[in-house]
């Protein structure tokens, strides 16, 4: 959460004709609030958002056009109102909830049914604004928020009233966004679940050339059908800083319920996700096994040292090197996509575990990876990392290393002795963020190079 930061003064003057105040500053350029009436009793809680954009002859229609607008899945322009010399204020109506960047940095990747639930509203809103002529401009995890209820709702309109986006641009920026949230593919082959990429085929598809929003939808609905968003627990996303270092940070303190009595808290806790899929009736968390996969590319470590476990405690020690040097992430990415590889191709829970970080979405995913295979095994399973790039680190201090990698054919033995062939796959990058706990470097979370995209 974001401390409540003083407005400009004009932001103030137009809150107050507005019949509001400041409740809370959102997002991280400073130029983004949510504000409660005056009187609580009266008026809708309102986001004034300000946007640098000349003030000419075409201002007035593209401020028509956004104010016309009225989709169940697109913020609502209340009002566009010139504060001062190239400032221009947007004034919305607020809408709660997480934005998708808070709940995948709280949570393992997202099913397939569960992209198809965020895919489908967002691309008719995107459908709607382009009928218009305009374009949105920023499409990406963190403008996109969940209300209560599960209705996924596209936010923050300053790039059309700029007009700096293109219609194709947004569709690509929806198809990325879409794709980050997604277990990657290497992981999907290498536990032997081939059907298991199909929604991420058809997207990566979308990007080879412009695409629209309807294509978008036809896409996902050939290959999936909906699920219910499973969005974690407040306090779980309160912790999840990493999504929220730009854009939208989510709801303000001021507008949260009330928190739910202990006995409620516990009973959250034991179920851990709650589902919020509108018109959903059935939750699916981890059945399918598309939520939980996850890929960390691999390579071979220069000589075994024994570590001890950050998670749960191993059967064995650990082998593995270049996990001790705080300096070195980008080898600790080697050495630990190498020990993950050989883990998850003996299903090896414990080994896994010493891997992870302690309710790390990580640990979460190989957790329920684990569970998934049921016990078969990956003959010949081999992975060649051909980079590692060490490309900073999350507001939270953890590092990030970019590592390239292909993943060799090799066979899939279930426990019932039934041999499944598996091919190798082509070169992919991922992005692990790694931890430095007491033990050295461990996985927080893979993701799509570049992290939430924008």
């Amino acid at each position: 959460m974001h401390t409540a930061a003083p407005p400009p003064d004009d932001v103030t003057r137009l809150l107050q004709a507005h019949g509001a105040r400041v409740a809370s500053a959102v997002g991280t350029d400073g130029s983004w609030w949510v504000a409660r009436p005056v009187d609580e009793a009266d008026g809708p809680w309102l986001e004034v958002l300000v946007a640098d954009v000349p003030v000419d002859a075409t201002l007035p229609g593209r401020a028509g056009t956004l104010t016309a607008l009225d989709h169940p899945h697109l913020a609502r322009v209340l009002a566009v109102e010139p504060l001062g010399p190239g400032r221009v204020a947007l004034v919305c109506e607020h809408v709660p909830g997480p934005t998708l960047a808070a709940v995948r940095a709280a949570r393992p990747p997202l099913a397939d049914g569960e992209v198809v639930t965020v895919a489908v509203p967002v691309a008719q809103a995107l459908a709607a604004l382009h009928a218009t002529g305009l374009a949105h401009g920023a499409v990406g995890a963190d403008r996109v928020v969940l209300r209560p209820g599960g209705v996924p709702v596209l936010v923050d309109l300053r790039g059309a009233l700029r007009d700096v986006g293109t219609p194709t641009g947004d569709v690509h920026r929806l198809v990325a966004a879409l794709l980050g949230l997604m277990p990657p593919l290497d992981a999907h082959l290498a536990a032997g679940l081939e059907e298991a990429v199909r929604l991420r085929d058809a997207l990566e598809a979308l990007l080879r050339g412009r695409a629209t929003p309807q294509e978008v939808v036809d896409a996902v609905f050939a290959v999936a059908s909906a699920e219910p968003v499973q969005v974690p627990e407040a306090d779980e996303l309160a912790g999840a800083q990493v999504a929220l270092a730009a854009g939208r940070s989510g709801i303000p303190r001021e507008a949260e319920t009330s928190a739910p009595p202990r006995r409620a808290r516990r009973e959250q806790r034991r179920r851990r996700w709650w589902p919020v899929a509108a018109g959903a009736a059935v939750v699916v968390v981890l059945a399918a096994g598309a939520l939980a996969v996850r890929h960390l590319p691999g390579s071979s470590a220069d000589a075994a040292t024994p570590v001890a476990s950050a998670g749960p405690t191993p059967t064995a020690p650990v082998p593995g090197a270049g996990l001790g040097d705080r300096q070195d992430p980008a080898t600790a990415a080697a050495a630990l996509t190498r020990l993950r590889t050989a883990a998850l191709a003996d299903a090896d829970a414990d080994a896994l575990a010493a891997l992870g970080v302690a309710g790390s979405p990580a640990l979460a995913a190989d957790t329920a990876l684990v569970a998934q295979l049921a016990g078969a095994r990956s003959e010949g399973l081999a992975v060649d990392v051909t980079s590692t790039t060490w490309t900073g680190a999350t507001p939270e201090g953890d590092a990030t290393v970019e590592v390239t990698s292909t993943m060799s054919a090799h066979t899939r033995v279930a426990v019932t002795g039934e041999r499944t062939d598996v091919p190798a796959t082509s070169a992919r990058t991922v992005e692990l963020v790694l931890r430095w706990t007491p033990a050295g470097w461990r996985v927080w979370d893979v993701r799509e190079p570049g992290g939430a995209l924008p």
